[in-house]
């Protein structure tokens, strides 16, 4: 009888034990859906056919890796579809937040509001491009800095992915120089977050784009600048995935 009953006792931990697991397991698949916000200026917004936007190639380089739409994440926005006109492709839940005339300083009052209403976990933020002419880069590191902790403030383990914003054609001295200074000012960004216990990682979308080549406009990716981005996007999104 007493061999009986520790047998029956084995038998009913290891039941509790493995029920407890599945449990365990269920809970982690049902919370590990994370919500990405693509958040921008016309970079993010544009995309009209032949081009899809960055974010038709982010989707395209998320699933082809085997991450699986809704299960492991979700785009988020305030917007859906392309600013400029219908895109080459679509595909599902192709929300972003941002626009065309969208600026730093733009974010810094939008960011919070736009945060509660999307609740990200990620954040693929670039701004700073159209402040140019604007604002001084000192302004510009200010908003970005209250854009983020406006995010954060809604949800303090937000990943932000800051981006060095691609490069435009211009052949002014000035806006050549601005370009490249505003590449300091969000790695500066990025450090003042991390001191403020933000998780921020900052994406180079900057490095390796030809404004000549990789855009249709002189500003705006053509394909192949979308899916320069959305590789740059997917390589830091790979890794928290």
């Amino acid at each position: 009888m007493i061999l009986l009953t520790m047998a029956h006792v084995k038998k009913q931990s290891l039941v509790l034990l493995v029920a407890g697991a599945c449990v365990l397991l269920g809970g982690l698949s049902a919370s590990a859906q994370l919500r990405i916000l693509p958040y921008g200026d016309s970079v993010t917004s544009y995309g009209s056919a032949p081009e899809s936007s960055y974010r038709y190639w982010l989707f395209v380089d998320l699933t082809n890796a085997g991450f699986q739409f809704k299960q492991d994440f979700i785009f988020v926005g305030t917007q859906s579809g392309t600013q400029d006109g219908a895109p080459a492709n679509t595909w599902p839940a192709e929300q972003y937040s941002g626009g065309a005339g969208q600026t730093s300083a733009n974010a810094k009052t939008q960011a919070g509001s736009i945060a509660k209403s999307t609740q990200p976990d990620i954040v693929l933020l670039d701004f700073g491009s159209n402040d140019f002419g604007a604002w001084d880069l000192n302004t510009t590191r200010t908003n970005l800095d209250l854009a983020i902790e406006a995010i954060r403030a809604v949800n303090p383990n937000v990943t932000i992915l800051l981006a060095k914003p691609t490069p435009w054609v211009d052949s002014d001295k000035g806006a050549r120089r601005f370009m490249s200074q505003l590449c300091g000012t969000v790695a500066k960004v990025a450090q003042d977050e991390k001191k403020a216990g933000a998780n921020v990682i900052v994406v180079n979308l900057f490095g390796g784009f030809n404004a000549q080549r990789d855009t249709k406009d002189t500003m705006h990716p053509n394909v192949v600048g979308e899916q320069k981005i959305a590789n740059k996007y997917f390589q830091a999104l790979r890794k928290i995935l």
